[in-house]
């Protein structure tokens, strides 16, 4: 996409927001990468997905069933990507988000990132379908508990994250391949998606799963879609304008002009 190109496809979002239609924002890893965190989820490249060119044995470490089987493992594997988590900053992209939430042109967040860098920007309304590290399961007894508080004594120590009141494994409340996404999460996300009059797509290539479907079945309902990425998405030419561009710089641009 040529500058002018770029510049006129920006100018078409802010338009359209400049109407104040509900809109709601679906995020994904593009955003993610740019506070230098890998990539968890995109087909082909993301981490999951490398995962399954590993051998069986090493590959099942990372899912559910094989954390269940080998904590110990799992966490092993899950402490270096805990450490960069734990460590990152939100980026221009994230600080644009936030902003247009504040300015009343965005009314939610559907994240696929579970890093809080959302939260971290100031944005208030946040769905994170696929979970999140702020939190943590007993995988026994099934409690709820601040994650950060065990994440922090996980990487200085080595220290298993365990239940306080029953001593079981917790686990992270990120979804790990076989498992459902959060059902309540994923009922207000369709519904958000489907009821709203703009979809913001930025930083997610929308290929596959549940939010590619609810996209789609928000656009059959004749909703507006835009999407900001930096690479080509499947549903590129259904879209009402495409900006191919890095997050970082188009998000922020489209703050600026409908400040100015």
């Amino acid at each position: 996409m040529s500058e002018i190109s770029k510049l006129r496809s920006i100018d078409r979002v802010v338009d359209l927001l400049s109407r104040r239609p509900t809109c709601v924002a679906l995020t994904g890893a593009g955003l993610s990468t740019r506070s230098g965190l890998p990539d968890f989820r995109s087909p082909a490249t993301g981490l999951w997905a490398r995962l399954e060119t590993l051998p069986e044995r090493e590959a099942r470490v990372m899912t559910l069933q094989g954390f269940k089987e080998n904590p110990e493992a799992f966490y092993q594997r899950f402490s270096f990507l805990l450490e960069k988590i734990l460590a990152a900053e939100p980026n221009p992209a994230h600080l644009a988000l936030a902003q247009l939430e504040a300015n009343g042109y965005l009314q939610a967040i559907v994240t696929q990132n579970g890093d809080m860098l959302h939260q971290k920007a100031g944005s208030q309304q946040v769905l994170e379908i696929h979970g999140s590290i702020a939190s943590a399961t007993c995988i026994s007894c099934y409690r709820a508990d601040d994650g950060l508080i065990h994440w922090r004594r996980l990487l200085a120590d080595g220290t298993l994250p365990r239940c306080s009141h029953c001593g079981g494994i917790m686990k992270p409340d990120v979804i790990l391949s076989g498992e459902q996404l959060p059902a309540r999460l994923a009922v207000k996300a369709r519904q958000l998606l489907r009821e709203c009059e703009v979809i913001l797509a930025a930083g997610t290539a929308v290929a596959g799963g549940p939010a590619m479907d609810w996209v789609e079945q928000a656009l059959a309902r004749g909703k507006k879609l835009s999407i900001v990425n930096a690479s080509p998405t499947i549903l590129d030419l259904a879209a009402y304008a495409t900006v191919r561009a890095d997050v970082v710089e188009a998000l922020p641009l489209m703050v600026q002009k409908l400040s100015g």
